[in-house]
């Protein structure tokens, strides 16, 4: 994400929605979906996984494929969390990432 596409809102140093551009929402949702699906995957064979360091082999297959799906969206991790601690606090950029996962 380059930084002319957001700015940090000046007054309090947290995101709002007005401050995230349509493209960097899109980006966070696409992110957002595949991390969701790599969970889901990872679930499923954490079922059946025996041992704690075959669960902990999967955490960390998880871990690393997440911050390639971040990265393959053009975003850095500490931006896509930035992004989605915003969503947490700011309904209306929690709807603009919502439907962008939805448009996926």
């Amino acid at each position: 994400m380059a930084n002319d596409n957001r700015e940090l809102n000046p007054g309090n140093g947290t995101l709002q929605s007005g401050d995230i551009s349509d493209e960097v929402v899109s980006q966070v949702g696409k992110a957002a979906i595949q991390i969701l699906r790599l969970r889901q995957s990872v679930e499923a064979n954490m079922a059946t996984a025996q041992t704690d360091a075959e669960r902990d082999s999967l955490n960390d297959e998880l871990g690393v494929a997440a911050v390639q799906v971040i990265g393959e969206q053009g975003l850095t991790v500490d931006e896509y969390n930035e992004v989605i601690a915003a969503a947490q606090s700011d309904p209306d950029l929690e709807e603009r990432v919502l439907v962008a996962c939805r448009s996926l």
